[in-house]
């Protein structure tokens, strides 16, 4: 008998009573970065349910193997061959949506980088979604193999999707930021900063 654990139930409840308790301790004292502060806490307990399904205690080990794909774009050619044996069918549609959701699952964190640990570098920023997509890639492998979540593959068209979403959210909001920043200047009559 195993049960499977709702990441997102389970944090958020710890996540609450952790805002309690700093909201007693601290007030109103730098609001707006904890809040964005709680709001990525929060974020990343939707990415752990949604990459991992739940986690199963006491692991189950079942005899579905664990899978690798390391065939870099191999979703396009999917795509193509679902496309002539059914066309448009819902597995088509069905592959696409899920591509398009491992690209966007990172972009929340891209925008997170620059208003919460106020990464400046474009290389460095992309390198770090890149991480952490390695790593949530590497732990569905590891876990899976180790019964704690249902089986789940090491797909590089995820670490691609997941590295590229995530660099188009930070772009999006250091480019906005530099835009708001750029009409204020010229609001005050300032010059603007040139572009690194």
């Amino acid at each position: 008998m195993y049960s499977i654990y709702n990441a997102v139930t389970i944090g958020s409840l710890i996540l609450i009573l952790y805002v309690l308790i700093d909201f007693i301790r601290n007030k109103t004292k730098s609001f707006i970065s904890r809040v964005i502060f709680y709001s990525f806490i929060f974020y990343l307990l939707n990415v752990v349910q949604v990459t991992t399904g739940g986690i199963i205690f006491p692991p189950q080990n079942d005899s579905a193997p664990v899978l690798m794909q390391l065939i870099p774009f191999y979703f396009i050619g999917d795509w193509i061959n679902i496309y002539r044996n059914n066309g448009f069918d819902w597995f088509f549609w069905n592959s696409v949506k899920l591509s398009f959701y491992n690209l966007i699952m990172l972009a929340p964190f891209g925008v997170y980088l620059l208003l919460l640990f106020k990464s400046k570098r474009i290389s460095k920023s992309i390198f770090t979604v890149f991480l952490v997509s390695l790593t949530i890639e590497s732990s569905q492998f590891i876990l899976g193999y180790l019964g704690f979540v249902r089986s789940r593959e090491f797909d590089i068209d995820d670490l691609i999707l997941n590295t590229l979403g995530g660099s188009i959210g930070y772009l999006f909001i250091a480019l906005s930021s530099r835009f708001i920043q750029s009409l204020q200047n010229r609001h005050n009559g300032k010059e603007m900063n040139p572009l690194r």
